[in-house]
């Protein structure tokens, strides 16, 4: 069982990505760059130009994948390696998504740090960031032209993307940090990319490192300007900086939430009892959706007291097995990231109609009729009184309407109107006594 990312995602990427979709022309854009984007480009360069890193090559790299995807719920994207003296990392595509890896980044930074590296450019996958970055990247790094997008692009549009684009590494340091249990090697990779590289003659020191981050911090925060002169200088760079960007994630690590997420995926991992589920969805997102796979969905994430009831009452629009309501311990305003206790009480009410045994048990000395009175007419009369006296009704008379004349699509014999128990009018699947009254007249053509 992995974390929904919704657990992990950086509140400034959420609303940064939420302001940028929010820009006028993003939509145009977007539809722009999916009419001219092929995935299938990206395989073909991939495949043609640089090393796919697999089971048969560089396998040590492959093998550090598997553990970061499971914890992240996400399928093993493919890997490459570019020559590139740059340390770096990306991740583009979309429904197949890809990780490229340079040889300057695996000349920097120590065997025990890649994971980390991998776990963060997964953590972009896991929170659905690769559309959006890919584009991005394609867009900012002056592409447009060549897409044919230019006169799309605008200066709020590029600077909404750059923000969005350093706000989303939050999230997938997060995500570093939730795979490999704390901050210590998000923190490591950060202060190695800034300026220590593993060959390095003198030892770093991260806590050093973390003073620095928090006192460029307390310099930001503290004055207006240099705020201000903060935006100015970083506003058109794709990547927030190293020393934030620790700081960041390693004041996360220390909170509850951060913890709560360790100790789930521990306990999952480790086949104990929860001690605290976290919530995926709102609860009110559960209404209409079946009640038995709901149930299951809450189990299987570690909740251990589960209880659905039925309702018999039948709602517009409600499916059948749907949930009408739904509570944890009597509250309906359960929020999706909220942790609760694993022997929350939970209690699903579901509609569940009774079944033709029940239905007939619950209608002693009565009949269901299966067509409704605009059902009957226009049917051979003697077949529908055969129906009646099968269903048991024992009260039935019958007359004749005479016609002067034929009329057009009007049979002879057939039913002209019908009535049961004086109603004149009455739905299919209506339940009336045996003993209640049935008169029907049918069409009789007479001559003029």
């Amino acid at each position: 069982m992995s974390v929904n990312p919704d657990l992990f995602i950086h509140e400034s990427d959420r609303t940064a990505l939420n302001a940028l979709k929010a820009i006028p022309g993003f939509t145009a854009l977007l539809k722009g760059f999916m009419k001219i984007w092929n995935e299938k480009q990206f395989k073909l360069m991939n495949m043609s130009t640089l090393v796919r890193i697999s089971e048969k090559q560089m396998p040590e790299y492959y093998e550090m994948l598997k553990p970061i995807c499971k914890r992240l719920g996400i399928k093993v994207p493919e890997l490459f390696m570019t020559t590139d003296p740059y340390p770096n990392a990306y991740t583009s595509g979309e429904n197949d998504p890809f990780i490229v890896m340079t040889t300057g980044l695996v000349a920097s930074l120590p065997h025990e740090l890649i994971p980390s590296v991998l776990a963060h450019e997964c953590g972009h996958i896991a929170c659905h960031h690769v559309l959006y970055s890919t584009m991005g990247r394609m867009i900012l790094n002056g592409s447009a032209g060549i897409l044919g997008l230019s006169p799309m692009i605008t200066a709020p549009l590029q600077m909404a993307f750059y923000y969005w684009m350093r706000c989303s590494e939050f999230s997938a340091d997060r995500a570093a940090a939730v795979c490999g249990g704390s901050s210590k090697s998000v923190v490591e990779v950060c202060m190695r990319l800034a300026g220590c590289e593993k060959d390095s003659p003198v030892q770093a020191n991260p806590e050093a490192f973390l003073e620095q981050a928090k006192e460029y911090r307390d310099m930001v925060s503290g004055s207006a300007f240099n705020k201000t002169l903060e935006f100015m200088m970083f506003s058109t760079r794709r990547h927030p900086l190293n020393a934030v960007r620790a700081y960041e994630c390693n004041e996360w690590c220390k909170t509850n939430e951060f913890k709560s997420i360790i100790q789930y995926l521990n306990e999952e991992e480790g086949s104990a009892v929860h001690g605290n589920v976290p919530m995926n969805e709102n609860l009110n997102s559960y209404i209409k959706k079946d009640a038995a796979e709901t149930a299951n969905t809450l189990k299987a994430a570690g909740f251990t007291n589960v209880t659905i009831v039925r309702s018999t009452e039948v709602r517009s629009g409600m499916p059948v097995n749907g949930i009408i309501s739904i509570t944890a311990n009597g509250k309906t305003d359960i929020k999706k990231g909220e942790w609760l206790p694993a022997d929350t009480a939970w209690l699903i009410t579901a509609y569940m109609p009774l079944s033709a045994d029940e239905e007939k048990a619950a209608h002693p000395g009565e009949a269901c009729v299966p067509y409704s009175s605009v059902g009957y007419s226009g049917r051979d009369y003697r077949v529908v009184i055969d129906e009646l006296r099968a269903l048991g009704f024992t009260n039935i008379s019958v007359s004749e309407q005479p016609d002067i004349k034929v009329k057009f699509l009007i049979r002879e014999y057939s039913v002209a109107h019908i009535s049961i128990d004086h109603v004149d009018r009455f739905d299919k699947n209506t339940w009336f006594k045996l003993s209640a009254p049935v008169s029907i007249r049918y069409h009789v053509m007479a001559q003029g």
